[in-house]
């Protein structure tokens, strides 16, 4: 199953490489960015690997050469004509059931990082339980650009996995990190040549494939049970914070400058 973009084509597509589950965000024009619709797919697709017995694990990558360049500003925008109410229902409600439904499918989730992982991009990758990531990689908490917060709970989970100094250079600053260098930070586990990328993440997996299944879920659900509790709790002040700011000044003038880009 796939859904479908604005242009015809497959926003997402979907790819079975023996007990892995593939889901390729496919906006090349947009690098790969997030609209509402894709992430709502995106989560269902997640959804449902889940729970098929013959998906052992997960994979997200993006189409070459960007991962994920965050969400889609003009798309974003619309919803935020609609006011704050409708920012926090229906953005953060889709976007935030992504991050939710990937902490709690039963099977580990691996992102496979082949360009720039920006804004929701980075909050995409920081939400997967592994990270495996070319030497083209980078890494940038852009919200703030953007005159927005880390609405996926980037900022949470950038803590856990850099730690506070860091997290925060990336979070205030918005500084774009390089893919050896997040590796020293122990924000991703491998850098690889873009070439080998692919063929490490299926040795992953194809490794994964022949672990119990119900005993990789109790391992994850027992490192996912550390962050839950605090993590459903920012995620729930997020959706109110980032409805006020999605409907200010600084992010009109934001996605003005962006399409004037465009």
């Amino acid at each position: 199953m796939t859904g479908t973009a604005a242009n015809g084509q497959d926003h997402l597509l979907r790819e079975r490489r023996g007990a892995a589950e593939w889901l390729v965000l496919n906006r090349p024009e947009r690098r790969n960015a997030l609209t509402v619709e894709l992430v709502c797919d995106l989560a269902d697709a997640v959804a449902q690997a889940g729970a098929d017995p013959e998906v052992r694990v997960l994979v997200i990558t993006g189409v070459a050469p960007v991962f994920c360049a965050g969400g889609d500003l003009a798309a974003l925008s619309v919803v935020a004509e609609q006011g704050a109410r409708a920012v926090t229902d229906t953005i953060y409600g889709q976007f935030q059931r992504l991050v939710r439904l990937m902490r709690d499918v039963p099977v580990p989730v691996i992102a496979a990082v082949n360009g720039a992982a920006l804004g929701a991009g980075l909050d995409l990758a920081l939400a997967c339980d592994l990270r495996y990531v070319s030497r083209e990689a980078s890494f940038a908490s852009s919200w703030i650009n953007v005159g927005l917060v880390p609405g996926m709970g980037g900022a949470h989970l950038l803590t856990r996995a850099v730690g506070s100094t860091r997290a925060s250079e990336m979070v205030i600053t918005g500084r774009v990190v390089p893919a050896e260098e997040a590796l020293a930070w122990g924000l991703v586990n491998e850098v690889l040549e873009a070439g080998r990328l692919g063929e490490r993440v299926c040795e992953v997996t194809d490794g994964l494939a022949k672990l119990s299944r119900p005993a990789l879920s109790s391992s994850k659900a027992s490192l996912r049970r550390a962050l839950s509790s605090e993590f459903d709790h920012e995620l729930a002040v997020l959706g109110a914070v980032q409805g006020g700011l999605l409907t200010g000044q600084d992010f009109r003038d934001a996605t003005a400058r962006f399409r004037r880009k465009s």
